[in-house]
């Protein structure tokens, strides 16, 4: 296998995909075909789950079937969430072509690197996550839903392999993630032509980063809503506030770099702007000390000119995204977290 670095990967790419892109690739030679293999995939891992504890007598143990659920829907949710962020990628770097600075080779480059993870980096960050899973139940308060597997021993084996299955894909999300962002930000950076009247390709990577960060939490909050009562340890709240940062820092950080640069063109407009403001009143000087009325006439026009532009460069935004996309995100980060709160209280009330 060979890493970003070294060696070249199978259809011309630069390293060998991993595993996770292959699988997407295949379920992806239709749209139709990929979202029936998620469906498929879901259902199927939550059937395989009910039949054995059906076959192992454990059915009445209800307080497992939301939990069971979750088990199954969590890794096609990575595996689909994997798909759509680098297809976002992909149409995202075609929205900024016609402001791409960079040739048309890098650009080719750039594409391969943002919708591919190489093969051994994603498979060790799988094993990783997996591993750092195995530790955190070893030492977390064990959700009392999880108290009814440890009596039935067939079940459990199936329940673990599908869970680590996710705990693995949820691995391979976070270097996803940090990877494609890290490149995002290079692009803003580096690669893209800043014009303060053309933002739209400017805001292009802010959908993926929205998704990036909704997709986090949308893994990370239903897991603490079917399970309240973790809340209690001091370790899954540092989770929680870590990976609350995270979903944040998504979303801004590989914007960052754009923003410096529009706000750096738009102080350099303004400042333009000053000076033609400070030529102007010399002007109005010169022309109020010979007594020109038509130059003073001439003089009103051009500082209500000015003051039309000033206030037209001074309203455009620097951060490259748009008002709906910032609530969108607030939203997805603050709601479940108000919830969980209230959920939490209403049960300790009831106790």
């Amino acid at each position: 296998m060979a890493d970003e670095r070294s060696g070249a990967g199978p259809a011309g790419g630069p390293f060998r995909p991993s595993l996770v892109d292959r699988l997407n690739r295949w379920a992806s030679k239709s749209t139709a075909r990929a979202w029936v293999f998620y469906a498929a995939l879901a259902l199927g891992l939550i059937l395989v789950q009910i039949l054995v504890l059906w076959w192992t007598g454990g059915l009445g143990a209800t307080e497992l079937l939301p939990v069971v659920v979750f088990n199954g829907l969590a890794t096609p949710f990575l595996l689909a969430l994997l798909r759509l962020l680098d297809r976002q990628a992909s149409a995202a770097l075609d929205s900024v072509r016609g402001v791409f600075v960079s040739p048309e080779l890098e650009f080719a480059s750039l594409r391969y690197r943002l919708s591919t993870m190489p093969a051994l980096p994603a498979l060790l960050a799988g094993l990783l996550a997996t591993a750092g899973t195995v530790l955190t139940e070893l030492v977390a308060v064990v959700p009392s839903a999880y108290a009814a597997i440890e009596q039935l021993p067939t079940f459990a084996v199936v329940f673990q392999i599908v869970d680590k299955s996710s705990a693995f894909l949820f691995g391979v999300f976070i270097y996803h993630t940090i990877r494609q962002l890290r490149l995002v930000n290079a692009i803003n950076a580096h690669h893209i032509r800043v014009g303060l009247f053309h933002t739209r390709p400017l805001r292009a990577f802010s959908g993926l980063t929205a998704t990036t960060a909704v997709g986090l939490l949308g893994f990370v909050y239903p897991w603490m809503l079917i399970n309240p009562e973790i809340l209690e340890d001091p370790l899954i709240l540092a989770y929680v506030a870590v990976f609350t940062l995270l979903a944040i820092a998504v979303f801004v950080w590989p914007l960052h770099g754009m923003h410096r640069r529009i706000e750096a063109e738009k102080s350099q407009a303004l400042h333009q702007i000053d000076q033609q403001f400070e030529a102007a009143f010399a002007m109005f000087a010169e022309q109020l000390r010979k007594g020109d009325a038509a130059g003073l006439d001439r003089f009103n026009a051009t500082i209500a000119s000015l003051e039309t532009q000033h206030r037209t460069v001074e309203a455009i935004p620097t951060w490259p995204w748009r008002p709906e996309t910032g609530r969108l995100v607030l939203t997805a980060i603050a709601l479940p977290l108000v919830l969980i709160v209230l959920q939490t209280f209403v049960e300790r009330a009831l106790r």
